[in-house]
């Protein structure tokens, strides 16, 4: 097998940077007809404010087809097309809370997957706990906490979903959750209380 030849990105941007502003566009145009997922990449870098949620919800959709396509629940799930999905969405946006989203998302369709069929890939069993981990550092992060309330009822359930589910991978999420919940909740906040209430 022969390897594919490439610029070094050091010779690359020699040449863009000695290339005029109608070069670069008419590249980016190029980029941009290429595929989906270039189109995607660039339209999450200079979205407007008000386009951002179909943004996320196009990156979502991705997300969520690799465990339940429109036309029913995968075979194969392909974690790392998900993966790649949520780390092109954070690279090209910086957003913490859509990229914390599509995280959760991505835990959420594994648990669901699980749930319903009592099995799933392994790539798919160990990347819903480093999703959840990848989550977790986001939400420690001094912006990242400021959005613990807009996902708390979502980890709330994801944390009693996670109860007895097979594999270890419960017991990773109520890991990953609880030392969360522990180092940046409110003091007064019930998030364990409602477990045991719950029962």
């Amino acid at each position: 097998m022969t390897e594919e030849a490439t610029l070094k990105w050091s010779e690359l941007k020699k040449s863009l940077q000695e290339a005029d502003q109608t070069e670069l566009i008419n590249l980016l145009h190029d980029l941009y007809k290429n595929s989906v997922d270039n189109r995607r990449f660039i339209t999450a870098r200079y979205a407007k404010k008000e386009d951002e949620s179909k943004i996320i919800e196009a990156y979502r959709k991705k997300v969520i087809n690799v465990y339940y396509h429109p036309r029913g629940a995968a075979s194969q799930p392909r974690y790392s097309v998900a993966k790649k999905a949520i780390n092109d969405y954070f690279e090209a946006s910086g957003d913490i809370k859509g990229t914390m989203d599509l995280a959760l998302t991505l835990v959420e369709n594994v648990m669901k997957y699980i749930h319903e069929f009592s099995g799933i890939d392994e790539a798919s069993r160990v990347g819903g706990s480093d999703m959840m981990k990848k989550f977790c550092e986001l939400a420690r992060t001094e912006e990242g906490q400021k959005f613990y309330p807009y996902f708390r009822e979502r980890l709330h359930k994801l944390y009693m979903d996670s109860e007895d589910s097979p594999y270890g991978i419960g017991d990773n999420l109520q890991y990953y959750i609880s030392n969360l919940v522990d180092d940046i909740s409110d003091p007064d906040d019930d998030f364990f209380e409602e477990d045991s209430q719950g029962n």
